[in-house]
This record gives C-alpha cells, structure tokens and sequence, in this order.
C-alpha cells in the first residue's frame, strides 16, 4: 500500500521522537549549518514537513511546490540540500538536478517518492543523487539521511530499498548499504569507473583531475569500505554497479 507523504510526516512523530533525538544528538550542533529547501508538489505537506524541520533546528531557507519556483530558489538561495518530490515533476526535476550539476552548484538532492515508478528509481540512482526516502519512512530515517548527506555521503532508507526489493531488484544488505552511505558522490563516480574497467589514468582524463588524485581516490574509497587494498575495488565495484 502506498502511503501519502502526511504519513511520513505525521503519523511517526509520537512514536519516533525520542529515536530521532538520539539518532541525530551529534548531529545537532550542524543542523543550522545545513539550509534546507523543501520541493513538496502539495502546498500542506510541504509547509509541514517545513515546520517540522524548523523545530528541529534545521535551517528550511524556503519551500516550493512548483518545480520553476524551485530552480529559482536554487539559483538565489544556493540550498546545501533539496528535498525533492519525484511527483512534483518527473522528468523535469532531473534535468534540474542535472542542470545543477553541470552549473557546478554545490547543492545536493534527496529524492523523496511516494508513488512506487522502476523506470524514475532506475534513473534517479543514476543521476546523482545523494539520498532516496520512500512515504513510508519515518522521521528517524529522514534524520539520518540528513546527516549522512552533509558529511558527503549517499543515503538509501529502509523504505526505498523495501521498494526496490518489491520491485525484484536485488537489495544490498545492511553492511553493503551502510559502507556505501560513506562514499561521497565524486568517490561513488570513481568506483562505478572502476567497476566499468577504467584505470587510474583514465579515470584521471575523464573526470579532469590529475593521475595522482585519481590514485587517491581510490585509496581513501578503499579505506572507507574497509578493503585491504585497492586491488579488491573492481569486484566489490561491479558486485554494487547498480546502487552506484
């Protein structure tokens, strides 16, 4: 059953609050450091979910929920991070993200979808984004995606990979799932081109940056999933291809 976006907004409150507060305690200190622009395409879940995150001590910079009101907040306000609906528009909001992106903006999105699509996920995890909620997530969930995102990593919620695993793909376990929240997404970048072959030179004239950079990245991706050396990175990279 596909549950609307007022549920993950309202109905875990109660129950969740004192798992939120202690999932995020360390986190408290940054969250008027990380703005936050709410792209909701109801006008009552994205005030809510606004308010909600304001309480939180979050730092909401503004809320849209019509996806040209959105670009051009981006474009003002420069958000860290945007939490957008896939229903507020489709194809369009990944031509934004991709725009953004492009345009060297710093600001990273989080997919949030309440009504189950394959081909839209498929892409999404694809393009660049940095987190992936589903409706029937709760408010912990939402914590931890934001701050697994400002550290630089890439969240996937229980809700959406519960998605995924209803859809037939193949879910990561939660070991997989929490070694790749570590990754940011220039090292997820960097492992899918390893898991496609390329060497450290041509990862280095792909992505513009020098040899040695490229060598660095593969150390530190290395080191942050725990592998013994570089070595063991093609494998693992091919055995996560899909979640890169």
């Amino acid at each position: 059953m596909v549950v609307d976006s007022t549920t993950l907004l309202l109905s875990h409150t109660m129950s969740e609050s004192t798992t939120s507060q202690e999932a995020t305690k360390n986190f408290a200190l940054r969250r008027r450091d990380f703005s936050i622009l709410v792209a909701q395409s109801e006008v009552f879940n994205c005030e809510v979910l606004s308010q909600l995150l304001k309480e939180q001590g979050y730092n909401v910079v503004g809320r849209a929920v019509e996806m040209e009101d959105t670009l051009q907040q981006i474009r003002v306000k420069r958000p860290q991070c945007v939490i957008l609906e896939a229903e507020i528009s489709g194809q369009r909001g990944f031509d934004i993200v991709q725009e953004m992106q492009q345009s060297n903006y710093q600001t990273k999105f989080i997919l949030y979808t309440s009504k189950p699509d394959l081909r839209m996920i498929a892409k999404a995890m694809q393009m660049g984004f940095f987190g992936f909620l589903y409706a029937s997530d709760g408010l912990d969930e939402l914590y931890r995606c934001f701050q697994t995102v400002s550290a630089g990593g890439c969240y996937y919620s229980n809700g959406f990979m519960g998605l995924l695993k209803n859809f037939g793909v193949e879910v990561l376990s939660d070991t997989t799932r929490n070694e790749l929240n570590r990754l940011s997404n220039r090292e997820k970048e960097v492992l899918r081109m390893i898991a496609n072959g390329s060497t450290a030179n041509e990862i280095a004239d792909q992505l513009g940056i020098s040899y040695r950079t490229a060598v660095n990245h593969k150390v530190h991706i290395a080191k942050k999933l725990e592998l013994s050396s570089c070595r063991q990175l093609p494998r693992y990279g091919i055995s996560v291809k899909n979640y890169l």
